[in-house]
C-alpha cells in the first residue's frame, strides 16, 4: 500500500510539473510574439501556409467553415486570422485581454 500510494503521489507530482513547463512555455512563445512584430505580416497575400511559415504555429485553430488562427501576444492579447479554405486572408482582429476587439489593418 505504501509503495501505491507513493507511486500515485510521484506521478500527480511528475504530472504537475508537466503542466507548469507547458504553461511558461506558452508564456515564453507570447512574450516573443507581440503585436508590434506581427501586425506588418499581415498582407493581402498572407494565405494559412504563409502564416504558419511566417508567424508560426497558431496557439489555436478554432475555425469551422473558416480557417482562423489565434495567436496569443504580448499584454494577454489575441490575433485572430480569417481565411477562406487555404486562400488569401479575409479579416484580421485583435482581441484585447479585456476581450474587446477590434479590425486589424490587412496591408
Amino acid at each position: 500500500m505504501r509503495r501505491f500510494v507513493f507511486a500515485l503521489g510521484l506521478a500527480l507530482t511528475t504530472a504537475a510539473c508537466g503542466n507548469s513547463s507547458t504553461s511558461s512555455t506558452e508564456a515564453k512563445v507570447a512574450a516573443e510574439r507581440t503585436l508590434a512584430r506581427i501586425e506588418p505580416l499581415i498582407t493581402k497575400d498572407l494565405t494559412p501556409e504563409l502564416a504558419r511559415t511566417r508567424i508560426g504555429v497558431p496557439d489555436e485553430e478554432p475555425g469551422s467553415g473558416l480557417i482562423i488562427y489565434k495567436y496569443r501576444v504580448d499584454g494577454g492579447r489575441t490575433v485572430w486570422l480569417s481565411f477562406p479554405g487555404f486562400q488569401p486572408i479575409i479579416a484580421a482582429a485583435l482581441e484585447e485581454a479585456n476581450g474587446a476587439r477590434r479590425e486589424l489593418t490587412i496591408r
